[in-house]
């Protein structure tokens, strides 16, 4: 074969490598660009939200109204934590006892969150 023939194939191949390569980034920094905008828009500040999550009851706090848990991931809020939340209403507390496995509602804009509804979940 021919040197000029090896060297056009050569640049050929690269050519298209280069192209393949410069279309499939330019779709990956598209989509990342996409899922960043989704990520912001759902944790924009003052946007309310609610959550349902599940943990459960360290303490009970009611002369100041916070209950705290130990709960699981908080998709687009926050990572599974033990952390005190306020509640919404002072009776919130009566449900349930320290120990208990429970479901509960969360509610607000964050970092604003409140405990809205609470129940002890089915073992």
């Amino acid at each position: 074969m021919r040197a000029w023939k090896v060297v056009l194939l050569v640049n050929l191949a690269l050519a298209l490598g280069v192209g393949w390569g410069y279309l499939w980034w330019g779709r990956q920094a598209e989509r990342l660009a996409r899922e960043v905008a989704v990520a912001r828009a759902a944790s924009a500040p003052g946007v309310e939200r609610e959550w349902r999550v599940q943990g459960v009851v360290r303490a009970l706090l009611p002369e100041i109204n916070v209950i705290v848990l130990t709960h699981e991931d908080i998709p687009g809020y926050m990572p599974a934590m033990t952390m005190g939340f306020r509640a919404a209403a002072p009776r919130i507390h009566e449900a349930v006892r320290v120990g208990d496995a429970v479901r509960f509602t969360l509610r607000g804009a964050p970092p604003n969150v409140v405990v809205t509804a609470i129940e002890k979940a089915a073992p």
